[in-house]
């Protein structure tokens, strides 16, 4: 067993780290681009209401990217039956079954915004913060998906902390393009100050995180091999998915400090950036794949 095997199960697993990159840091920027129409629609005008709300396609969009890469894994679409068959029991299909909720009303709360009587400003703060509430169900599901007592290398609260936290660098970038390109701001650019400042904040408890984590990979072994032995490039990856995310924050910062407009293409900059090194630390926590007993 040595890098080569635990590669081979990361580029198995492909669709799988596109998943894991993509759809958390889609529903925390979705939740997040959501917050001001909960917290404060009734003192924002009809149109910029309207506005916001249309530019949560774009969370939603990337959230599903991520979905419908997770779908290939089933393999035959007639396993989704099987997938169903299990909620409640099964962690996969508990996420499964909150992801589609997620998205088919977060996917109906968006096309009732181009309504013509879109019921009453109210009742879609409450409708939204149900969605949201869902959208938090939903990554939740995710991170305790992957804390699985057969695979020893997963079975500990690092895996489910690293992933709201990966969520938590990626979503408020994320969040910070839509809101721009919905052109909502507060006094003194305060909201998106607070958004680059949550994904700094998580990005630091990440590399924490995952240090504390890879310390921890020699302990992690079956009858075969550890951890580590899967994974021998684990520092320079998280030196990789630190520096990527750190550049990403500090290019979102840059706008984010600047007194005039934000440029929507340097936010989307810094979110790929962070998102590119999410995606590299999904990918190496896929290559510590070790179940219990004789495998990988």
């Amino acid at each position: 067993m040595d890098v080569t095997t635990g590669f081979a199960s990361a580029w198995n697993e492909i669709t799988l780290v596109l998943f894991t990159t993509l759809a958390p840091s889609g529903v925390v920027a979705f939740i997040l681009m959501a917050a001001p129409l909960v917290a404060r629609a009734d003192r924002m005008g009809d149109e910029a209401r309207r506005t916001l709300e249309h530019w949560l396609w774009l969370p939603i969009t990337v959230a599903m990217v991520g979905l419908v890469a997770s779908a290939t894994h089933l393999g035959n679409p007639a396993n989704a039956l099987y997938v169903l068959a299990g909620v409640g029991r099964s962690p996969l299909s508990n996420e499964v079954v909150c992801g589609v909720a997620f998205l088919g009303s977060a996917g109906m709360y968006w096309l009732t915004s181009f309504s013509a009587s879109r019921g009453h400003v109210g009742l879609r703060r409450i409708a939204l913060a149900a969605v949201s509430l869902a959208g938090a169900l939903f990554v939740t599901t995710i991170a305790f998906a992957y804390h699985a007592q057969t695979i020893v290398s997963w079975h500990t609260a690092f895996v489910p902390l690293s992933l709201w936290l990966n969520a938590l660098v990626g979503g408020p970038l994320l969040a910070s393009i839509g809101l721009r390109m919905a052109g909502y701001q507060t006094a003194r650019h305060r909201y998106g100050r607070a958004l680059v400042s949550l994904a700094g904040a998580a990005l630091a408890g990440n590399v924490v995180v995952y240090a504390l984590w890879g310390a921890r990979l020699p302990a992690f072994e079956n009858a075969m091999t550890d951890a580590a032995s899967l994974m021998p490039c684990f520092l320079p990856l998280t030196a990789l998915f630190a520096a990527l995310c750190a550049c990403g924050v500090a290019l979102a910062a840059r706008e984010a400090w600047r007194d005039g407009s934000a440029s929507p293409a340097r936010l989307g900059a810094a979110s790929l950036l962070a998102l590119a090194g999410i995606f590299v630390m999904r990918f190496a926590f896929y290559m510590t794949h070790m179940t219990v007993g004789l495998g990988v």
